[in-house]
């Protein structure tokens, strides 16, 4: 791994650079810093930053060579873990070195960043002080001229200046594309955050790089070859060939429906959009319409014509995750090479505990990566090490996002801008799937830039996948349905259609309604589905909700949205509390799926009172509400304005412009209110920055200087709010019941710990803190972990969690 740079190996390894407490081995920093250099270069996905990611790999733990580290290490080795831990700095040596050898230029500043933050994030200006982060370094570094005279020592300074000279050359060129991109597409918002992005990408190879080979020397393994080139091209093509095997068997397999002919059009038609060289493309086709295995299919092509190093799959709920994960697997074989990436991911024992926690930590070894959309957006937004570590394998890749739609509102500029420097920049394919695509409506401004429809004829499948019609019932009471109103109207339309789902917006109002219904229906009849259950119960009851529609039972079944998306059922009649468009449009995938019925599927939507669902805190819904009930009324007002209907591509677009109105400008740019600016400006131009510099230094900042607030926007970043739930975990079944008592066992080993946790995942129940004070007494703790268990007289195994006990004890 030795490079040229180096002016001789003789004496050169006597500076340690890692040591193995335990087994007292040591690791010269020469040869750390080499294996860094030559992992970097080698994982690099864009070629134009090699040189860059070199003379990081370089520079990055040179602050190592210091007299006061190396008498740190001569300590551990001397006393081992009896050393009492200390912290010495020593990223700040290598950003200074570089700043000083190459001068103020944009090289400098970008080198020194990377490797001022190989141990986390920081602020490129401090948001207080106004204070560069290169001055904040170059504050406490006395042993800086020792470590420079060291350095030089180690590496043949005129090489090393050679390689500054060549990344300097090659970060101008990627600062000028982007510009060139942007001028092609007229647009003016977004340079400063595709430099901050270029940024990531840099410092996950040098963290991914950095990690891997500590671990390898703690471990003592070699260097991991990675998957070749010619083994990557094998794997597609093995997985094309049973791809088409898998189609042709479920084409001739007797399931064929009416639809299947428009479902194989929309596959050919991927297949064809495959071969093109394009980076960006919706695939808008209705629900039931083979979204999976079509954009499957271009996935594949895709990769193997352009040589992509991997296909990543993201959805946003797990269980979407794990049905479509199951398809894949059963259509493309090799299942070595496919990685589920998910909170319900469980493991067979601890050697498979172990090898999943290494496919994880950077996805490299996986050619599918089949994960959450948190997971993706955590990795190009969150400021948390590991997440970082993973984004760089996003490049050169195709990334199918499946019901995209879910995003959230406060993410939407965000991931245009990801997508947008994905496909511009990094190589990378990006398909966008959707019954409702949001992008039909432009915002503002950090719009998509050239994204390109797949399917070709929206308006004509949206016609052949009508199924249903749906009617607008939202007027029938004034002031909305009471609990009693809707028990009625589930009623008359389970007489009439005899099969029906109800779906409304909170568990309250399912579990309300399921107890108005309990009165009037054979419990055989009737289902509940909600969060209120854990995903164990669900899947149980999701099971046999099929058996019951597949033989042609009658069934009612009142669920809140988690069965509205991914859920392979089919109702005669569904009705749903009133939401967004596409809530409407997700439910109506859910009714007369397959063209099964004689005629069209009915589905209403229904507007509950306050009393009967309380929205209050649910601010997405309450103006996706207000949004839809808008469209509703224009719809009724001039129908022939939304040619094709409610489901139409004009009503979907129209709706979204009701819906982003909706919003001030700052809503969809992940506000943080209290600092009264946002993560797109964070990220980006940086406001707060720009002003904080120019008060300390009198002066305003240089063209090309990164601001942005990497540390801050990473610690505001969080898809999903990490307040709203307290994990409880029901003791549901023999399974979960033999964990649980693992975990209570004291001498259970960590390892059991960890995989019982893991198991118990799919037992666990998120409840706010108001549901944990009324259930205090049901709950108890396992003391040491903070883990609560539920009394079970307080689960039903129809409703979930309960208020009250089933069961009412004397006290004696």
């Amino acid at each position: 791994m030795v490079s040229g740079y180096i002016t001789s190996v003789t004496n050169k390894i006597s500076y340690t650079g890692h040591i193995n407490p335990q087994t007292k081995e040591i690791q010269p920093l020469l040869f750390h810093l080499e294996n860094v250099r030559y992992l970097a270069k080698k994982n690099c996905p864009l070629k134009m930053l090699i040189n860059i990611v070199c003379i990081a790999s370089l520079l990055h733990d040179c602050g190592k060579l210091c007299s006061e580290f190396q008498a740190y290490m001569k300590e551990i080795m001397e006393f081992g873990d009896a050393v009492s831990k200390r912290f010495i700095d020593h990223s700040s040596a290598g950003g200074l070195i570089i700043e000083n050898t190459a001068g103020n230029r944009l090289v400098s500043k970008v080198v020194g960043t990377m490797v001022y933050s190989h141990h986390g994030l920081y602020d490129c200006i401090n948001l207080e002080t106004g204070q560069t982060l290169s001055d904040k370094r170059r504050e406490g570094n006395p042993e800086i001229e020792e470590v420079t005279d060291a350095f030089f020592q180690l590496y043949n300074k005129s090489e090393i200046i050679n390689l500054m000279k060549a990344a300097s050359r090659d970060l101008k060129a990627v600062y000028d594309d982007i510009e060139v991109e942007l001028n092609k597409y007229a647009v003016k918002d977004g340079l400063e955050f595709y430099q901050g992005m270029y940024q990531r990408v840099l410092l996950s190879i040098l963290i991914d790089s950095d990690w891997t080979d500590t671990a390898c020397f703690s471990n003592g393994l070699p260097l991991p070859e990675g998957i070749s080139q010619e083994t990557r091209d094998a794997v597609w093509k093995d997985m094309i060939q049973s791809y088409e095997l898998y189609m042709q068997r479920l084409n001739a397999s007797g399931k064929a429906s009416k639809l299947n002919q428009y479902r194989n059009e929309i596959s050919k038609r991927c297949y064809q959009m495959a071969q093109k060289s394009e980076s960006c493309y919706w695939l808008t086709v209705p629900t039931g319409a083979g979204k999976t295995l079509s954009s499957l299919r271009f996935a594949l092509y895709h990769a193997q014509k352009y040589e992509k190093q991997r296909i990543f799959y993201a959805a946003p709920y797990n269980s979407i995750l794990i049905q479509n994960a199951k398809e894949i697997r059963k259509a493309v074989g090799n299942s070595k090479y496919i990685l589920e990436h998910h909170c319900n991911v469980q493991y067979e024992n601890e050697a498979s505990e172990e090898e999943y926690r290494k496919l994880t930590e950077n996805w490299g070894d996986s050619l599918i990566v089949v994960t959450s959309a948190v997971q993706i957006l955590n990795s190009l937004f969150s400021g948390q090490k590991t997440n970082i570590r993973r984004m760089y394998n996003l490049c050169n890749s195709v990334m199918v996002f499946d019901e995209v739609q879910a995003i959230p509102v406060s993410c939407i500029e965000l991931f245009n801008l990801a997508v947008n420097f994905l496909t511009l920049f990094c190589n990378t394919t990006v398909v966008l799937c959707s019954a409702t695509q949001p992008s039909l409506a432009r915002l503002r401004e950090n719009n998509l830039l050239n994204c390109e429809e797949m399917s070709g004829e929206a308006k004509k499948y949206q016609e052949v996948f009508r199924r249903v019609e749906i009617v607008d019932r939202t007027g029938s009471e004034i002031g909305g349905m009471s609990i009693e109103n809707l028990k009625d109207f589930v009623l008359d339309s389970f007489r009439t259609y005899g099969s029906v789902l109800v779906i409304v917006n909170t568990r309250k109002t399912a579990y309300d309604l399921y107890e108005a219904l309990e009165e009037c229906v054979d419990n055989k009849a009737l289902y509940h589905l909600s969060r209120n259950m854990c995903p164990e119960h669900q899947s149980d009851e999701l099971e046999a909700l099929k058996r019951d529609l597949e033989q042609k039972r009658p069934v009612i079944c009142v669920s809140t949205q988690l069965v509205e998306a991914g859920v392979d059922f089919s109702f005669a009649c569904v009705i749903r509390s009133l939401a967004g468009l596409d809530n409407v449009i997700q439910a109506a995938g859910r009714c007369n799926r397959h063209k099964e019925l004689e005629g069209m599927g009915k589905v209403f939507i229904v507007k509950l009172s306050h009393e009967a669902e309380n929205v209050d805190k649910l601010g997405e819904i309450r103006r996706a509400q207000s949004a839809c009930e808008r469209l509703l009324y224009e719809y009724e007002r001039e129908p022939e304005a939304f040619q094709g209907g409610l489901t139409s591509q004009s009503s979907i677009k129209r709706y979204y412009e009701l819906y982003f109105h909706k919003f001030d400008m700052a809503t969809t740019k992940f506000p943080v209110p209290e600092l009264e600016t946002n993560l797109v400006n964070l990220l980006g131009e940086n406001d707060l920055a720009a002003f904080r510099y120019e008060r300390r230094y009198g002066k305003k900042m240089p063209k090309r200087t990164l601001k942005q607030a990497f540390q801050t926007a990473g610690e505001k970043f969080e898809v999903i709010s990490e307040n709203a739930d307290i994990s409880v975990i029901i003791p549901y079944n023999d399974i979960a019941k033999e964990q649980i008592a693992k975990l209570e066992n004291a001498y259970t080993s960590p390892a059991e710990q960890r995989a019982a946790l893991q198991i118990l995942q799919r037992y666990t129940v998120g409840i706010s803190c108001y549901k944990k004070e009324k259930l205090k007494n049901a709950l108890h703790s396992i003391s040491d972990k903070g883990i609560l268990i539920l009394n079970m007289d307080f689960y039903d195994l129809k409703k979930g969690i309960l208020d009250r006990a089933k069961k009412q004890f004397l006290n004696f």
